[in-house]
């Protein structure tokens, strides 16, 4: 099938030539889309958004032309994180809780987590600590992140989804039953005007029975309304599940972690069956996944424990592309690759036939390149060095695997890196690697 630019690209790239701004770039490799994938496609993207997508392809004369060999596809989006406590080592709790509200109590959280990130707080670190994240999240795939800090931190790497006004209003509320009423009001204001919420809930073992009645507690305050999504609600029953179906609410799942903390994940087969829209998130790196690549992969092989799978590759990559996007009503702007979509692209090397297994089992090594905003962000040395100069980047290593990363600004991964370790050498503690390699 033939493609071609649309007047709406046009007038964007004739814009661009005459403002001067950034090129055109041509992706070439296999692109992934929903439901299938072009084995031999270009993506055109100018300036922030998707100009073009096709097997056919007319590429602007100015443009940067990259020859990817690779695996193009939506950058990921994570729902549920805690990006201030990803500078953090696994915690390796030996025991399983009913709740979270009985590991939050432990002297052990207290002094491995808890008493080191006020430290860093109070020492005013916290734009390093934001920014050490992010980078973690990007290496992972992730092009747009919640849970962290607002502005002045959050200046430019990743999309923070709930400090971003170009997307509306996104709400990230971690404890909602203890809302004041003027928080509440302002959070139903939100959802009334097409914003979104997104609630911890129901977090403990699925015999916790106070867990399992903050469902109806979340109901007395009608809150179980379209726009809510549910994080966590591992002691969620399929009648909650159905409730929420009724209603709209969504639901992110976080495995890993519900795994290491309660022993449990949440019904996400009930979830399924009640066509609930789930997304997954990798929660936070002490007891989740240090990021979506590889909650991806750790759902993917929890997955195999059933006689009959739960969902195939293709399912679990929409719940960390598009799923997630409709969840914050951003499915007409980001978590697929279409033409006027904002350019959040994340490229990695095949390494299956089948496209949709690679998304899933791919590891942080595999990751190619990271666009977010139509900018080359981070990826493998050869591909940055299409865009930038060598003195423009700076190098990193993922488990062995030599990358580079690209900063608007005066920001070094390496100093930030050091004013960490050494802050957290204090509380005689170590920073966390990007990746745990071979986990």
């Amino acid at each position: 099938m033939l493609y071609h630019l649309h007047c709406f690209s046009l007038v964007i790239f004739l814009s661009n030539v005459i403002l001067g701004q950034n090129k055109p770039i041509a992706l070439i490799g296999r692109i992934l889309l929903t439901d299938h994938s072009i084995q031999n496609g270009t993506l055109l993207i100018i300036n922030e958004h998707i100009a073009a997508v096709g097997d056919r392809i007319t590429i602007p004369r100015e443009s940067i032309v990259v020859h990817t060999k690779g695996i193009i596809l939506p950058g990921l989006i994570d729902l549920h994180n805690h990006l201030m406590y990803n500078i953090f080592p696994r915690w390796k709790p030996n025991q399983e809780f009913g709740s979270r509200y009985d590991w939050q109590q432990k002297p052990i959280y207290q002094i491995l987590i808890q008493a080191p990130q006020k430290a860093l707080l109070q020492a005013g670190l916290e734009c390093q600590m934001q920014l050490y994240a992010e980078i973690k999240a990007i290496t992972q795939g992730a092009t747009s992140v919640i849970g962290g800090l607002r502005k002045p931190c959050n200046q430019g790497l990743a999309r923070n989804l709930d400090d971003d006004p170009t997307l509306g209003q996104i709400l990230y509320n971690v404890f909602p039953l203890q809302m004041t009423e003027k928080a509440l009001y302002e959070a139903k204001q939100a959802l009334s005007a097409n914003g979104t919420l997104l609630i911890h809930l129901a977090e403990g073992s699925p015999d916790d029975a106070p867990s399992a009645r903050e469902f109806i507690m979340l109901e007395s305050r009608d809150l179980l309304k379209p726009g809510v999504s549910i994080i966590h609600g591992v002691a969620l029953q399929d009648e909650h599940f159905r409730l929420m179906a009724n209603a709209s609410v969504g639901f992110v799942w976080s495995l890993r972690s519900n795994l290491e903390l309660y022993g449990y994940t949440a019904n996400i087969e009930a979830a399924l069956r009640n066509h609930v829209t789930v997304a997954i998130a990798p929660d936070w790196s002490p007891t989740g996944s240090d990021g979506l690549l590889s909650e991806l992969n750790y759902a993917a092989t929890w997955n195999t424990i059933f006689q009959r799978p739960l969902f195939d590759d293709q399912m679990l990559l929409a719940m960390a592309t598009v799923n997630p996007a409709k969840l914050i009503h951003q499915d007409q702007r980001l978590g697929a690759l279409k033409e006027g979509y904002l350019a959040d692209v994340l490229v990695l090397r095949e390494s299956n036939n089948d496209p949709f297994w690679t998304a899933t089992h791919s590891t942080p090594e595999d990751v190619m390149l990271v666009l977010i905003n139509g900018e080359p962000i981070y990826g493998d040395p050869k591909m940055m060095q299409n865009f930038f100069d060598t003195e423009q980047l700076e190098s990193l290593e993922i488990c062995g695997v030599e990358k580079s990363i690209h900063f608007n600004s005066q920001t070094s991964f390496h100093q930030t890196q050091k004013l960490l370790k050494n802050a957290l050498r204090r509380s005689s503690r170590t920073l966390a690697p990007l990746s745990e390699c071979g986990n």
